[in-house]
């Protein structure tokens, strides 16, 4: 029997704003940059510093590390553990609606990136789609398998997108989706070598945040 356990996130108040939670903070700080995160799916199954059993050389996916890895950077992180069986659309749908509450209290787009890995990488995809606003970030890791870009290719993609792929990860290159789409504003690929395979994404690598953050930045460079 697979045992699904739900994580809360701890919330964090620093004199810098940086929080983390399932939600948005109650009050909403016009001049605070907002990251959504979207974890891999063995978070899904097995919640917090689930491992792997197919690729336990990964070690454990530090979910919570990750999120406080990002809360460091200066964001208030909004991440929460998916249920099994839900469509992705609903995350979806519920992510669109917390940016426009965002946007609706006069946070700038510009201060909004959304990051998917792996399983949560097409979720970042359809808010991109559904959200239809030119300069939020969006930040997709590890999540093309060699056919399944041509699900996507239907999609309206909008913003500035990145993709972070592992040279010795095998789900490969994510070009075709985002060089297929000329409504996005910029979008770029960035290919680590770590040797870490898909593991890359599991824990709060330096290798992989600082050149999100980098990029983040300015993403037309």
């Amino acid at each position: 029997m697979r045992l699904s356990v739900v994580i809360l996130c701890v919330m964090y108040s620093t004199a810098n704003a940086q929080w983390i939670g399932s939600s948005l903070p109650k009050k909403i700080v016009a001049s605070d940059r907002y990251l959504f995160y979207q974890h891999g799916g063995v978070v899904t199954v097995l919640g917090d510093m689930a491992l792997n059993q197919s690729a336990p050389e990964w070690g454990p996916y530090e979910f919570n590390h990750i999120l406080d890895s990002l809360r460091k950077r200066g964001f208030v992180v909004i991440s929460e553990v998916r249920r099994e069986g839900v469509d992705d659309s609903i995350y979806a749908v519920k992510i669109v609606h917390q940016i426009d509450t965002l946007l609706h209290n006069a946070v700038k787009p510009g201060n909004i990136l959304v990051i998917g890995a792996s399983a949560g990488w097409n979720i970042t995809l359809m808010v991109s789609s559904r959200l239809k606003n030119e300069s939020v970030h969006y930040v997709m890791m590890g999540g093309c398998w060699p056919e399944t870009y041509k699900e996507y290719l239907s999609l309206d993609l909008y913003g500035h997108l990145l993709s972070v792929v592992e040279s010795s990860d095998p789900h490969g290159t994510c070009e075709r989706v985002m060089f297929s789409h000329k409504t996005l504003k910029s979008k770029r690929e960035i290919v680590l070598t770590t040797g870490l395979s898909h593991g890359f994404i599991y824990k709060g690598y330096k290798e992989w945040i600082d050149p999100v953050m980098d990029w983040y930045l300015d993403p037309d460079k």
